[in-house]
């Protein structure tokens, strides 16, 4: 979701990088603890009971799927740090 939304402000809005790099990063915080909670949930509330490190390992693997999905949609001729 966080990446969808600064995703959105990228290719919308004019805004620096430097604004939705730290816009990203303050939303993150919160929402990779809720991940990390719901992936350490019991069974018996509904969660699939990962260990805490599992449950890293697969936060982690989701953000490099991610990032390689996202690395490969920038088109080759674009440049982040050029301002429009």
């Amino acid at each position: 979701m966080v990446a969808l939304l600064a995703a959105a402000q990228s290719w919308f809005t004019k805004m620096p990088a430097s604004v939705l790099f730290w816009s990203a990063y303050v939303l993150r915080r919160p929402l990779g603890a809720t991940l990390g909670d719901t992936l350490t949930k019991l069974y018996a509330e509904g969660g699939p009971h990962l260990t805490r490190i599992t449950s890293s390992f697969t936060i982690e693997a989701i953000i490099v799927v991610g990032i390689i999905m996202m690395s490969r949609s920038i088109r080759p001729h674009s440049d982040p740090f050029t301002p429009a």
